[in-house]
This record gives structure tokens, C-alpha cells and sequence, in this order.
């Protein structure tokens, strides 16, 4: 269980970068770690899922199949029944956001974002 609390957190800490960069995905000698995001709803423009990867803890998720980028604010373990992260104010700030879903450990999590736009 603890093993799976620090991956929740790795995982929102990963995400919870400025989405300024462009993303470069794979990166020298590939990424450390892929996930897959499903279940997405959000905004116009919101894939249902989509694969991501990052390079280094605290680094933004890169998009596999573009040069988007996601940055979680709020983990939720829906199999543990528990909130893991809550960036705070993200909640009130009036900011359009994804959420998706996400296996971690044989863990599902809810996990609420920032995804930018196409074509940035």
C-alpha cells in the first residue's frame, strides 16, 4: 500500500509542472515511466485517452502522440477509497480541466488536470 501511495504521489508531483514547455516525447534513452489515461472528460478537444510519459520525478507528462502536455492536480485512489493529492486551489480556480483515470499498481486513480491545447 505504501508502495502505491508514492507512485499516486510521484504521479501527481510529476504532473504538477508549468505547462509553458514544449513536450518532447521519448526523450535521450526513453522515458521512466508510461501511463495510460482513460475514461478523459473534459473541455471541446478532450481525448478519451491518451498515453503520456516522463523523463524525470517532477517533470510534466508528455503526451506519446503529440507535443501536449498534462499536469495532475488532484489524485483520487478509487481503489483505496482515498485522496492521495489535492494541489491546493485548484479546486476554485476557474481553470478548464481533464479528468481521467489511470492503473498504477493494480490501483485505479482518478486524477484531475491541465491538459494544453492542440497545436502549442
Amino acid at each position: 500500500m505504501k508502495l502505491v501511495l508514492v507512485m499516486a504521489a510521484s504521479l501527481v508531483a510529476a504532473l504538477a509542472v508549468g505547462a509553458t514547455a514544449q513536450a518532447e516525447p521519448g526523450g535521450p534513452d526513453g522515458a521512466n515511466l508510461q501511463l495510460h489515461f482513460f475514461d478523459c472528460t473534459g473541455p471541446a478537444g478532450t481525448p478519451t485517452s491518451f498515453d503520456a510519459e516522463f523523463q524525470v520525478h517532477g517533470a510534466a507528462w508528455h503526451l506519446t502522440d503529440s507535443r501536449r502536455i498534462f499536469e495532475a492536480m488532484i489524485g483520487f485512489d478509487e481503489t483505496a477509497n482515498t485522496q492521495v493529492v489535492v494541489t491546493p486551489g485548484f479546486d476554485v480556480n476557474a481553470v478548464p480541466a481533464v479528468t481521467c483515470r489511470v492503473v498504477i499498481n493494480e490501483h485505479v486513480f482518478r486524477v484531475t488536470g491541465v491538459l494544453t491545447p492542440a497545436g502549442r
